[in-house]
């Protein structure tokens, strides 16, 4: 059977009740409830002042065996780029499939301005094209095994995947489905998003390697619609909304007919949208969630949203796109709903590499991936965008696979000074639990600078300290812990206030404050 993108399956029905029950704002005379979930600190929806600090971005570090995929084998090719990283639960480890070809230069004039150059792993110009499989301990340091798929000059001793696998475009792991037979999903995608009727198929598998057709494909099916439905990267399983979800460039760059049959008469840029699905069968209407606004470059585009789901936020890598520079960077973006995303950090969050790196050009990021206390975000990272950069790089053309870590929880900080005291002072709030965790990193000992010293005093819904619980009796925190129990006196017991309005002050000087949690 075939569906197409039913009206009845919009992201804007179920938003009244979940907006009720997320962490914003209350009104008159309600308690704002926190339960035991981690608070973040990227917005100031629940801070109310701060004193000598201020929230920042931390953009994330590269790792020093950069790439951790590259060119070292006889079949890989010059253009090496990842599909997805996961950490496989039924082998214990991380798992990553990567294409991997030769540049093939195509002047622009020679297809259309948006084919001219290569860039999807298997585009028809992505000359000797293969996917390849690759495993890790600790995501840093990988193996490429002996698949036994396919032969290449004689000997299938090789981590080439099978066409049939090769032929998967878009991949989860599905650890929602009960059904082991189940437990990895994906798609394959037939026709272009400039033509009528793209379609998507959706295959099962239990192992990633051997897959099987859902019987009533095509899934998506965009009959006559044109540029709706752009390059798409299904996220799976949203456990905050319980549908599954996917973000796709909405492609109102395309001709003038498609604009104007959307009423985006006035623009021809790449956006995002956000679809859903209860079963990844039946998929709802594309909607807009992402796009360029006033405080962006003339030449800003949104060429994709890979999302992951963190500690009850949408924390997502918008691809931002200079076009005029021809120039990629992720941007830092989040959302407390799936639906209205915020964009208050507008720097690279993975900056590109110097010239003659590998990276210098294009840093096009996956999702973020939690894994041992921190988060690891992979990414494709290629020293050229047109084809008529690549014709001039020629040989020194070089594409790979990088990694860059921040720690947990660590996007963003609230800072405090190296010799006045900063106070971050929050809304009141009901929780759960029994004691209070924090999450900070201490500071560089610079010359003048005093020790770094944290203090928390609990106050009550009048900004009133609370007796047994105020600055004089905090014990003083002076170290990187991401789990700082906090504490009054040697005291950390805090069931009795456990539903009362409290509000948080905390004093801090030479640290990083990253989140807080009750339970």
């Amino acid at each position: 059977m075939k569906y197409l993108l039913p009206q009845g399956c919009s992201v804007r029905i179920v938003l009244a009740g979940l907006l009720a029950s997320a962490v914003l704002p209350s009104g008159f005379g309600q308690l704002l409830s926190i339960g035991t979930q981690k608070q973040l600190l990227v917005d100031d929806v629940l801070i109310e002042r701060l004193e000598h600090a201020q929230r920042r971005l931390n953009p994330a570090a590269k790792v020093e065996v950069n790439p951790v995929i590259a060119r070292d084998r006889p079949w890989e090719g010059s253009d090496t780029r990842v599909s997805w990283v996961i950490f496989d639960e039924r082998l214990g480890k991380f798992r990553m499939r990567y294409g991997t070809g030769d540049f093939q230069p195509v002047i622009a004039s020679e297809k259309t301005a948006d084919e001219g150059s290569p860039k999807g792993t298997y585009d028809a110009t992505f000359a000797n094209g293969r996917a390849c499989e690759a495993f890790s301990n600790d995501g840093i340091h990988w193996e490429k095994p002996n698949l036994g798929f396919v032969e290449f000059n004689g000997s299938k001793a090789n981590n080439i995947l099978s066409p049939e696998s090769a032929a998967i475009e878009y991949f989860i792991q599905d650890l929602h489905d009960p059904d082991p037979a189940k437990r990895y999903k994906g798609f394959i995608r037939r026709g272009s998003v400039r033509e009528p009727n793209m379609q998507f198929d959706l295959y099962t598998s239990a192992d990633g390697y051997h897959w099987v057709a859902y019987a009533d494909n095509p899934v998506i099916d965009l009959g006559a619609h044109v540029g709706r439905w752009g390059p798409t990267l299904f996220m799976g399983w949203d456990p905050i909304r319980k549908v599954y979800a996917a973000h796709l460039e909405y492609s109102l760059h395309m001709d003038g007919r498609t604009r104007l049959q959307r009423g985006y008469e006035n623009t021809r840029k790449r956006c995002q949208a956000r679809v859903e699905s209860p079963d990844m069968i039946h998929w709802g209407e594309p909607e807009l969630i992402v796009s360029p606004d006033g405080k962006d470059a003339p030449d800003t585009e949104f060429y994709a949203l890979p999302v992951s789901i963190y500690e009850g936020y949408y924390v997502g890598m918008l691809w931002n796109f200079s076009t005029t520079n021809t120039l990629f960077h992720p941007e830092f973006i989040f959302s407390r709903d799936g639906v209205h995303y915020r964009r208050d950090y507008r720097i690279p969050f993975i900056q590109r590499g110097d010239t003659g790196d590998f990276d210098s050009v294009c840093v096009y990021a996956n999702a973020p991936l939690v894994h041992n206390g921190q988060v690891y975000i992979y990414y494709t990272g290629v020293n050229w965008r047109s084809p008529e950069q690549l014709k001039t790089l020629g040989a020194k053309a070089r594409a790979g696979v990088g990694l860059a870590i921040v720690p947990l929880d660590g996007f963003v900080s609230v800072d405090s000074g190296r010799t006045e005291p900063g106070v971050l002072t929050t809304r009141p709030f009901g929780f759960s639990g029994t004691a209070l965790y924090l999450n900070l990193k201490r500071a560089q000992r610079e010359w003048g600078a005093g020790n770094p010293e944290l203090r928390v005093e609990l106050l009550d819904s009048r900004f009133e300290p609370i007796p047994g619980y105020t600055l004089a009796e905090a014990d003083v925190v002076t170290d990187t812990n991401p789990e700082q129990r906090i504490s009054w006196q040697g005291r950390t017991d805090l069931s009795k206030l456990a539903g009362r309005p409290v509000a948080l002050r905390v004093q801090f000087k030479n640290i990083k404050l990253y989140s807080f949690q009750f339970r």
